[in-house]
């Protein structure tokens, strides 16, 4: 085989389909959907935590700390910055794998979660 009938052959191959946004299909995009249901019940805990927590301390006409605003602030935003950070990682990967991904990111809301209610108490 000469150089110039491999370089044809190379140059006639496909190139390998590009994965990410655009080619999340139809099934890429139901998991991030049914995946953003499970996040949102750890955003919404969040924020009706930030609101209460706001309510109960301005009830008693005391100030909020720095330490607790960073705690009810990290509480409501973790959910939210673990499903982009899963959603930026799993769009190059299989629908399995995504699976997974987003199932990890969850767990590690959770981990946060409880950390930080661990934190306040």
């Amino acid at each position: 085989m000469t150089t110039a009938s491999a370089s044809a052959s190379a140059a006639s191959a496909p190139a390998p389909a590009k994965r990410g946004f655009r080619t999340f299909g139809r099934s890429g995009w139901a998991i991030a959907v049914v995946a953003a249901f499970f996040y949102s019940y750890h955003l919404w805990g969040g924020i009706a935590n930030l609101v209460g927590v706001v309510a109960a301390f301005a009830g008693l006409g005391v100030e909020l700390s720095a330490e607790i605003w960073a705690l009810v602030i990290g509480y409501a935003v973790a959910p939210l910055v673990v499903y982009v950070a899963a959603l930026l990682v799993g769009r190059t990967l299989s629908n399995l794998a995504r699976i997974l991904v987003f199932a990890v990111g969850f767990t590690v809301v959770a981990v946060i979660s409880l950390d930080l209610v661990a934190l306040a108490g």
